[in-house]
């Protein structure tokens, strides 16, 4: 018998695959990306990134969730091409700068919340809805979404409004959850401060969000470090990368420099890196491996709170998309990517001064007596916040191999007290916790450096000196 050829259904069901896609997206994460997407809008509607009067209101409670912007809406064509398509097709480009790329983020978001949705968009030429009930849309052999396209109005807003309804289990308990409804807050308020910054309204559930922090100090005796380079993909793209490593003005009142690492349950929740791709933060406050912590003595210690005032700031900017360093949530970066490599590298060298300078207050904050002079600490007392990209104009001028070559901008501080330098030594020891307590009681001390700093004098005084 001659053999033959046949076919052999390879084709994914629609369940399975909406299975694998959600399944490893947050909730909060789905709201991110759907916010991503409203805000690539606002880029194609703004290309000079003024966001004044652009509004993007979401609502989640136990019974319902829809997110409403004002950023220009998507075309019929667009809709019909590959916005709804899971994945994006090898034919379309993504539009300069945008944050979304891989194609599935609001497919995978509206499955990820409930079992049926309702999107409608107007632009300034057409106006559209798509309404799915998604049992109906699993029992069909066809893939394809209906959409009614209606006649333009004039008086129709701009933009699109996302409405969905028969939400998950899971996803109702959270929205009535007032921790959980905090934390989303707080993830909108510190992963778009860009945007916000630039002038975009979010509301969540009526309440405006304000941006989060993203400062550092300056002063006529404290400068970040800063590097502004370019790297090329392998596909020939340019990444465009400003780092501004420095220090914050100022610190919670719980939080204790001097203390050591065994001590300190809580990590100041501020320090360490954040990082951007085309202004989505990825990386908030990280103070791991992955940006560097721990990287060695001559790179960068592991993280404990004496480096609490860190603040590292990492703008990666692409007009293609696909050149950002990043995991397909836009949640962190690829720690495997060539280029993420280059810009660690850059990281650590710009992180390497601001370190020293922490190490000599640390020594300054120890060591000093009232006599003194307390030079880095004096600087550091005496420095003002300032938004982070207002430190330096960013002019991507710089390749690699010039950036190696030629003089970069690094952090300048005073010189510290020289009393302090190589004329000092560390000692550290454990004691009883029960006896620790008793002599706080008695000197009024908190900190252990003190309390070992007092034992150390009076057993010089008493034993030495007599």
């Amino acid at each position: 018998m001659a053999d033959r050829i046949e076919s052999v259904d390879a084709t994914p069901t629609k369940r399975f695959l909406l299975d694998i896609v959600t399944r490893d997206i947050s909730i909060v994460a789905a709201i991110l990306d759907l916010v991503d997407n409203s805000i690539d809008s606002a880029r194609e509607l703004r290309p000079d990134g003024d966001f004044s009067g652009i509004k993007v209101a979401i609502v989640a409670t136990g019974k319902e969730f829809s997110i409403e912007d004002s950023c220009g809406g998507i075309g019929v064509e667009k809709a019909k091409e590959y916005v709804f398509r899971m994945g994006r097709p090898d034919d379309v480009v993504s539009a300069p700068g945008s944050i979304g790329h891989f194609g599935v983020g609001m497919k995978r978001a509206i499955f990820k919340l409930g079992s049926s949705f309702i999107v409608n968009s107007s632009t300034e030429q057409d106006d559209f809805t798509i309404e799915i009930d998604a049992d109906h849309w699993f029992s069909a052999a066809d893939w394809s979404f209906p959409m009614i396209v209606h006649d333009r109005r004039d008086n129709a807003v701009t933009g699109t409004t996302i409405l969905v309804g028969d939400l998950h289990p899971q996803v109702i308990r959270s929205f009535e959850n007032v921790e959980f409804m905090a934390e989303l807050a707080d993830e909108l308020r510190s992963r778009h401060r860009l945007a916000i910054g630039n002038g975009l309204e979010i509301t969540l559930n009526g309440s405006l969000v304000e941006p989060a922090d993203s400062t550092v100090a300056v002063s006529d005796l404290i400068e970040p470090s800063i590097r502004s380079f370019t790297v090329e993909a392998s596909d020939g793209g340019l990444l465009r990368v400003t780092i501004i490593a420095g220090v914050s003005a100022q610190l919670p009142g719980d939080i204790d420099e001097d203390g050591e690492p065994e001590s300190q349950p809580r990590a100041a929740k501020d320090a360490g890196w954040l990082v951007f791709g085309n202004g989505r933060l990825l990386l908030a406050n990280d103070k791991s491996r992955l940006t560097g912590w721990g990287s060695g003595r001559k790179k960068l210690p592991q993280y404990h709170n004496q480096f609490a005032r860190f603040r590292g700031f990492v703008y990666m900017q692409s007009v293609d998309a696909s050149a950002i360093p990043w995991n397909t949530m836009k949640t962190s970066v690829d720690p495997d990517s060539p280029l993420w490599a280059q810009v660690l590298e850059q990281m650590i060298a710009a992180a390497r001064p601001i370190i020293d300078l922490l190490n000599y207050a640390k020594v300054e904050r120890q060591l000093a007596t009232p006599d003194m002079a307390t030079p880095i600490i004096d600087a550091l007392r005496s420095s003002t916040p300032i938004n982070a990209l207002d430190a330096a104009e960013a002019k991507f001028s710089m390749s690699m191999t010039d950036l190696r070559e030629q003089f970069v901008s690094d952090a300048v501080f005073p010189t510290p007290n020289p009393e302090f330098v190589g004329a000092w030594k560390k000692i550290a020891y454990a004691v009883d916790a029960e006896a620790f307590s008793v002599v706080v009681a008695a000197t009024g001390k908190q900190s252990a450096a003190e309390i070992g700093r007092i034992s150390f004098d009076a057993f010089y005084e008493d034993i030495v000196e007599a």
